[in-house]
């Protein structure tokens, strides 16, 4: 059980100086939801290590139950808990296409979601295997951009989530006559990729 805290005042200023003094953190180390209701600014906040010991519990306690032993590694930056993680059958953890990993992944957010009604943001790894998959998408996008500089012709990618085509997006911000663009709505929105002289 993560404790939510709820604190008001009738500034933010004034609100946001309560919480941090009451539960004696610093500013990076809550998530807040902030909102004004009935003329009083209005606080919840959950301490991020109170989040981090209950990912750390609930993903230990699934994976027994699934016959693994699991050790965690978990980290916190700019609001999102990415978790290594490493047991003694990983490819049972990672599943046939990461489908295993994705699913406790969508398991520990919507968890966190339904105890603490907020937004938790939590990438799940194991054995970096969504490490090295990224890798392989990189290199095939640079490969992509590559035939586009060579033919100066338009390629359109097959529908992707929003996760990889951020990364054709990055990828592709580092060449200087090449621009993407993303077109459709979900679950069939796709990136195109043109040549552009400069």
């Amino acid at each position: 059980m993560i404790n939510v805290y709820k604190f008001e005042d009738e500034t933010e200023e004034q609100c946001r100086l309560k919480c941090l003094d009451e539960l004696d953190v610093y500013n990076n180390e809550i998530l807040t939801k902030e909102y004004v209701e009935d003329e009083k600014y209005k606080m919840e906040v959950v301490k991020k290590s109170d989040v981090k010991d209950f990912i750390r519990d609930y993903l230990i306690e699934v994976t027994k139950n699934m016959g693994l032993e699991t050790k965690l590694e978990i980290n916190e930056e700019d609001n999102v808990f990415s978790v290594k993680m490493f047991s003694n059958n990983n490819p049972i953890l990672i599943g046939k296409d990461g489908r295993t990993l994705t699913s406790l992944q969508n398991l520990i957010r919507q968890t966190l979601s339904n105890q603490i009604k907020f937004n938790v943001k939590v990438n799940l790894d194991a054995s970096n295997y969504k490490m090295k998959k990224e890798r392989f998408f990189e290199k095939d996008i640079k490969n992509i951009i590559n035939e586009v500089l060579k033919t100066k012709d338009e390629i359109k990618l097959d529908p992707m989530n929003s996760y990889k085509r951020r990364i054709v997006h990055s990828v592709a911000s580092e060449y200087y006559n090449i621009e993407t663009e993303s077109f459709g709505e979900e679950p069939d929105r796709y990136v195109v990729i043109r040549y552009v002289e400069k």
